[in-house]
């Protein structure tokens, strides 16, 4: 890769470009997006006449012209661009049996305040999408660029920019040069070749042609690779091929970094960066692909460091302030990440991943409304974004809309299949609907996917408690912590879970530990306030059930430890008004009809026990308890076969029936 010229050198060099063609000096820098390339620059090539394929089937890729006010200046500045892009367009045609057709011209206010074409290449991305054409073909004319680049191509993202120059001819060739970047070209050490950077010959070399074809039916969806999984390897061992030559050609080791990005070999990637940082040390892709190495590889400091290297080199890529949004995620600085976010929409407002990041940010500050707005805006942009997708179930569900939520879901599964969020979704939306195994099932699947998901684990961890599996449920909390140290919702759940172990010290240090995360906590108050009950810490387990509900009095579970306390106390009344509001906040909640049902049994109030009792065998079809109490009261109730029918059930659930009670039922059956 060529150094850096001054103003000075660049004008030197465009002086000698217009007064002969044999000798061309080039300048180009990339760029990438956390998955690919993103910008080329270029000064001068040209094209040759070397027919490779003339009976290949022609592909044509559509694009949409935009040109600044300064280049519309000119009447003829339609006329100009047709005819520069019908030379490219035949040339290529014939080499390659590529087309390119002008579908649209737009307008484009540029920001004449930006200094260079990479910063102007930027503005572009900005203020015109892509739409429906493959590309979009960039001309400006601002006269205080005259001594920067001459053309910029962004290889994934299908954006190219040229500016005018004085030489028409000479204009038209930058433009066949950035096209053949726009299918993955790299400039070389070749003399004689069009992608020489130093003495740009007329000829297209093996290596080039062979690259160009490999691209000849590229993706030009800018959310996907450009190049089909398939593929990757052919263009590895084509790069591979090329770099063992020596030329000492920083490119090729950039291209070969962002093509083990996709296959997820972060070592290569880290690999192919050091030696082009070799080569040339100030290359901000080297940075930006050592970033996104060391962070797949959870090295996330040394990523932000990488970050941050380019952003000092090109603050305005919107893709490096994205990448760094996820970084901060992965801390859990998710306001800074956000801001990330932000900033990368401010420069690029067509950046669906961000948007859909952004959503996922909002959601994991409870901020749902705002969530399901951002991906709502990334869908409109990408329909096909399989994380907006999973994102907006997420937030549904928390918004109750189950039935959304899970259409959503799938939609991201049918995506992408391999999406761990969008089967936690399932297993959440599998769990209100209490089919706990489908649950687990999901959560597995999640797990599977991407092992250390703690979200996956703690919930998981949910499903098995309420299975009954109180040990992996405990495993699989621990396993949620470990991955999540902050994770006050585990620790809150795990206490729960010692709880039905009765190991009621870990509940209560497991509780003790979730509010010392966050005092805010409702659910760890009323966990601690049953251990404390278990304890007979009366008063203690009064007081945490109160700041439960002083934090959030829509919490049932307190509710329910309250009505205990007071029914220890002889508090009859209050002890069932606590329990019917838990019953009001939580129509199924087991629990709570058990312990309305047996006071209102102790009470003699049987008809509206039974009430209860049935509502209990309702919910929990094996609470022998309930059987056996029914019984009882369909025998004060004289309905004695029903009674026998509730005994016999209770009996077969493990309940030992009161011998006196079974012969008195018995005798009555007789008669």
């Amino acid at each position: 890769m060529s150094e850096r010229l001054n103003r000075k050198n660049c004008a030197i060099i465009e002086k000698k470009a217009m007064h002969s063609y044999k000798r061309v000096c080039s300048l180009h820098i990339f760029f990438f997006n956390p998955r690919r390339i993103i910008v080329f620059f270029f000064l001068v090539f040209f094209i040759s006449d070397i027919g490779f394929s003339q009976n290949q089937p022609l592909r044509t890729v559509n694009l949409k012209v935009a040109a600044d006010e300064e280049f519309r200046s000119k009447d003829d500045w339609r006329l100009e661009i047709k005819r520069m892009v019908a030379d490219s367009s035949r040339d290529f045609e014939e080499v390659f049996g590529i087309s390119f057709r002008i579908e649209s011209f737009e307008s484009w206010v540029s920001n004449n305040s930006r200094n260079s074409m990479h910063d102007l290449l930027n503005d572009l991305r900005k203020k015109v999408p892509q739409g429906a054409c493959d590309a979009v073909l960039g001309f400006t004319a601002q006269y205080h660029l005259e001594y920067d680049l001459i053309g910029i191509a962004s290889y994934l993202k299908g954006y190219v920019l040229v500016r005018r120059i004085k030489s028409d001819s000479l204009m038209g060739l930058m433009l066949t040069h950035e096209l053949c970047h726009l299918f993955g070209a790299i400039d070389l050490n070749e003399n004689g070749s069009i992608m020489d950077k130093e003495n740009s010959g007329d000829k297209f070399d093996e290596f080039t042609t062979k690259i160009i074809l490999l691209n000849k039916y590229r993706n030009f969806n800018p959310h996907l690779f450009p190049l089909p999984k398939e593929k990757l390897d052919e263009a590895i061992s084509i790069f591979d091929k090329r770099k063992n030559l020596n030329r000492g050609e920083a490119d090729n080791h950039i291209l070969l970094a962002s093509l083990y990005l996709e296959k997820k070999d972060y070592d290569s990637m880290i690999k192919e960066c050091n030696q082009a940082a070799n080569i040339n040390p100030d290359l901000p892709e080297v940075y930006h692909h050592l970033g996104i190495a060391y962070r797949r590889k959870g090295q996330i400091d040394q990523a932000i460091k990488e970050y941050q290297k380019v952003l000092k080199l090109q603050p305005e890529l919107p893709e490096v302030h994205y990448n760094l949004g996820i970084a901060y995620m992965k801390k859990g600085k998710i306001d800074t990440a956000m801001g990330e976010y932000q900033k990368a929409i401010e420069l690029n407002p067509y950046y669906g991943k961000a948007y859909s990041n952004l959503g996922y940010a909002y959601l994991q500050k409870k901020m749902v409304d705002q969530a399901i707005d951002e991906c709502q805006k990334a869908l409109e942009i990408y329909p096909q974004l399989a994380e907006a997708c999973s994102t907006l179930g997420a937030a549904l569900i928390l918004k109750d809309k189950y039935i959304e939520a899970e259409s959503f879901s799938r939609k991201a599964l049918e995506i992408n299949p391999r999406l761990p969020g969008a089967h936690n979704n399932l297993g959440s939306i599998y769990m209100i609907k209490k089919m706990s195994d489908q649950a687990v099932e999901e959560y597995l699947k999640a797990l599977e996917i991407r092992p250390e998901y703690p979200e996956a684990h703690h919930n998981l961890g949910r499903a098995y408690l309420f299975k009954g599996s109180i040990d992996k449920a405990i495993n699989e909390f621990k396993e949620a912590i470990r991955l999540k140290s902050g994770y006050y919702n585990s620790y809150s759940n795990l206490a729960s879970a010692y709880l039905k172990k009765g190991m009621t010290e870990e509940a209560i240090e497991a509780c003790e530990k979730a509010i010392e995360i966050n005092p805010e906590y409702a659910n760890a108050y009323s966990n601690l306030g049953y251990a404390y009950l278990k304890k007979e810490k009366i008063k203690e387990a009064k007081a945490a059930c109160q700041k439960a509900i002083a934090l959030d009095s829509s919490l049932p579970e307190p509710y329910n430890i309250l009505g205990i306390l007071f029914e220890r106390e002889e508090k009859v009344e209050e002890a069932q008004a606590e329990y019917q509001k838990a019953i009001e906040l939580k129509a199924d909640f087991f629990e709570a009809h058990l312990n309305l049902a047996n006071l209102f049994f102790k009470r003699n109030l049987l008809i509206e026990s039974a009430s209860h009792y049935r509502k209990v065998i309702e919910i929990n079809p094996d609470c022998g308890q309930a059987y056996n109490n029914l019984a009882v009261i369909s025998f004060y109730q004289k309905e004695y076969d029903l009674a026998w029918r509730y005994l016999k059930r209770a009996e077969d659930l493990g309940i030992k029936a009161h011998p006196d009670f079974k012969k008195e039922l018995l005798k009555k059956l007789k008669k």
